[in-house]
């Protein structure tokens, strides 16, 4: 049976909560209970973490000491090992030295066997007898003219000769030079007069060379053989006889020919730029 006592702890336990609850302090109360519940889950998992953490960690330890004995029993045997091997190749020196010495016949060959005769020895191909061209990244950064579309600006840091003339290539072809001017470095486009390179076309199995020339924004092939049997289509790359451009840089291909007395001149067929040109390849020989 229930006491008077208890009774009357309930009964104030119950009043104090009512009190609470007129007062509007029941959320109150209640977001405490639920923090406090919350911090006491988090606490409880973070220790059983901790606990089953520590003993993967205690038994990753074990493992690794197993290994570490098993790693010192076969480095015990393999140097047991090791001290038998070398007591056989010593038992085995010991034996060959009491040996005798057989007797060797005489080998009349053995005289001329160390004979060299007389040869002139070639020069020794010295290695900077070629060097590699080198390729630089560069930024675009305007035109030179507002009213010219074919020259650029340039932001190269290496410096460079005056007179030096650097090949540009861009989208996995050429696309002109590269002079200075002013201080300045100027990219000259396909199209521009001043714009001029040595290439060679490849015409079935054979191999034409000439000069890219610029006339009315329009590029040629200028100075072809006049017996290169060029034809449309034909592909066009830079030769490396300029001091410009490196060896089998891609152009363009031949558009149509144009037979003169002495040589042909073809146009070529150049894609335009199809995105904006933001950076350049310079490519400078040596």
């Amino acid at each position: 049976m229930i006491s008077k006592r208890t009774v009357l702890i309930i009964v104030a336990i119950v009043c104090v909560l009512w009190v609470l609850d007129i007062r509007g302090s029941r959320s109150f109360v209640s977001d405490k209970v639920r923090i406090g519940f919350l911090n006491f889950k988090d606490s409880l998992v973070s220790a059983y973490q901790r606990h089953f953490d520590q003993a993967n960690t205690i038994a990753r330890y074990q493992a690794q000491l197993e290994a570490y004995k098993r790693l010192q029993f076969s480095y015990a045997d393999l140097n047991a090992r090791n001290q038998s091997l070398a007591l056989e190749v010593h038992d085995l020196a010991s034996l060959q030295a009491t040996l005798p010495t057989p007797l060797q016949t005489p080998d009349a060959t053995a005289s001329f066997a160390t004979y060299t005769p007389p040869t002139c020895a070639p020069q020794p191909i010295s290695p900077t007898l070629y060097t590699p061209p080198t390729y630089t990244l560069t930024r675009v950064y305007g035109f030179a003219k507002l009213n010219n579309p074919y020259e650029l600006l340039l932001d190269v840091k290496t410096p460079y000769p005056q007179d030096k003339i650097l090949g540009m290539v861009a989208f996995e072809r050429v696309i002109g030079i590269v002079v200075q001017k002013e201080g300045r470095f100027i990219g000259l486009l396909h199209g521009d007069a001043r714009a001029s390179y040595s290439v060679m076309v490849k015409s079935g199995e054979k191999i034409y060379y000439g000069f890219v020339t610029n006339q009315n924004f329009k590029t040629y092939v200028n100075f072809l053989p006049a017996y290169a049997p060029v034809k449309p289509g034909d592909v066009v790359l830079t030769s490396g006889l300029d001091g410009i451009f490196s060896a089998g840089i891609f152009v363009g291909t031949i558009a149509s020919v144009e037979n003169h007395y002495t040589y042909k001149k073809a146009l070529l067929n150049i894609e335009h730029l199809k995105s904006m040109l933001f950076y350049v390849t310079l490519v400078a020989q040596p």
